[in-house]
């Protein structure tokens, strides 16, 4: 069963990224979501962080993950993600990172 699953995290942007996004400040530290398309909802630390590594982040602290439930993307404060979850489900993963944290 397909699913996405969000991994939340602190992180160090490096500058090394394999994905075209618009990127933070090299050295900068922000707290990110990854949005990950996994076969199942099992929590899958070593994959998120190979992903997140793709990015460009490094030094990752309070590395968590939850799947999501999808109806929950139908609740007002959390559409705004539906463009993320969509993409992960295309593409394998979406990133979003909270500048200035």
């Amino acid at each position: 069963m397909i699913t996405v699953v969000i991994y939340g995290f602190e992180g160090k942007f490096k500058g090394r990224s394999e994905y075209d996004f618009t990127f933070p400040e090299i050295d900068d530290i922000h707290k990110c979501m990854l949005f990950l398309k996994q076969e199942n909802d099992e929590l899958n630390f070593d994959f998120a962080t190979s992903e997140i590594t793709k990015f460009g982040f490094s030094d990752l602290v309070g590395l968590k993950g939850n799947p999501i439930r999808v109806e929950v993307l139908n609740a007002d404060g959390f559409k705004r993600f539906v463009p993320y979850y969509e993409e992960a489900l295309e593409e394998g993963s979406s990133l979003v990172y909270y500048p200035n944290t």
